[in-house]
């Protein structure tokens, strides 16, 4: 009974590490370049030695990788479940919010997959959970559609409140975060108008 106990506990212990580990990752890439972060700021920001984390995680991209899966992703879905399906305002106030808080770092990303392959897939899984959004988001408005036409709305909306005409707008316009919001409505508002 006691070897039992003592192999929880040490699940326990390192499940507690990971997790040390993973929150320091996450924390320090947000707002910072891929590049600019190494294992070893990781390690000491988790108090654990480098060794630790290439045990736990084997390399960097892995490390980077199960960020997004584990908790840059899940907080993602978290927030935009907050949206009111069909309400628009509800739906890019939601948007804008997570754009707010993960929105440089998912450029980045974008950015960085271009050189790094690994990352391409991340990307690509951040594009399909964006467009199901977008589809449960607006499906009462897409229920009116069919076929074709509904794939063509579908594809706008989703351009639309793609994190890149976020950026265009916030970063690269100098926008507020409320005309920013406004801007993202009247686009919205002129597909589902089409």
């Amino acid at each position: 009974m006691p070897r039992r106990y003592e192999m929880t506990g040490r699940t326990r212990a390192m499940e507690r590490t990971r997790d040390a580990i993973l929150d320091a990752a996450v924390e320090l890439f947000a707002p910072a370049w891929y590049d600019d972060v190494t294992l070893a700021d990781v390690a000491r920001a988790a108090g654990v030695s480098q060794q630790t984390v290439v045990n736990h995680f084997g390399s960097k991209v892995r490390l980077y990788l199960a960020g997004l899966a584990e908790r840059v992703g899940p907080g993602i879905d978290s927030a935009r479940a907050r949206a009111v399906p069909g309400d628009v305002a509800s739906v890019v106030g939601v948007v804008v919010e997570d754009y707010e808080e993960t929105g440089d770092g998912t450029a980045r990303l974008i950015a960085t997959a271009e050189r790094l392959p690994e990352l391409a897939e991340a990307v690509a899984a951040g594009r399909a959970a964006h467009r199901a959004f977008v589809a449960t988001a607006f499906a009462p408005q897409l229920a009116r559609r069919r076929g074709v036409a509904r794939e063509r709305v579908l594809v706008r909306l989703a351009t639309v409140l793609d994190v890149t005409v976020w950026k265009r707008l916030r970063r690269d316009e100098g926008l507020s975060r409320e005309e920013t919001a406004e801007h993202l409505t009247a686009l919205v508002e002129g597909v589902l108008a089409d």
